[in-house]
């Protein structure tokens, strides 16, 4: 199954968490309802580990917002899904 791929671990926190409600990954086949959602596709092109994590504990802002709701997983749950969108580029 595509759970059980390397690194998929991130893509399944994304989708547990119910990240593609506002967002969409097209190069990973995941589709938001929201017709003006935001493609990660590439997000890891641009952003690091770093900020990626801080932005979604609302410890960092991003064209002076910030992230609409803070991340509700576990810490583990977090660096799994910063390293899976890292790899979008």
């Amino acid at each position: 199954t595509i759970a059980d791929q390397p690194g998929d671990d991130g893509k399944k926190v994304f989708v547990d968490s119910k990240c593609s409600m506002c967002h969409t990954v097209k190069s990973a086949g995941i589709e938001s309802k929201k017709s003006d959602a935001s493609d990660l596709s590439t997000v890891g092109k641009d952003r690091t580990v770093d900020f990626l994590t801080k932005y979604l504990k609302k410890e960092a802002k991003l064209n002076d917002k910030d992230h609409k709701s803070s991340f509700k997983g576990t810490a583990e749950e977090l660096t799994k899904l910063v390293e899976w969108l890292s790899t979008l580029k």
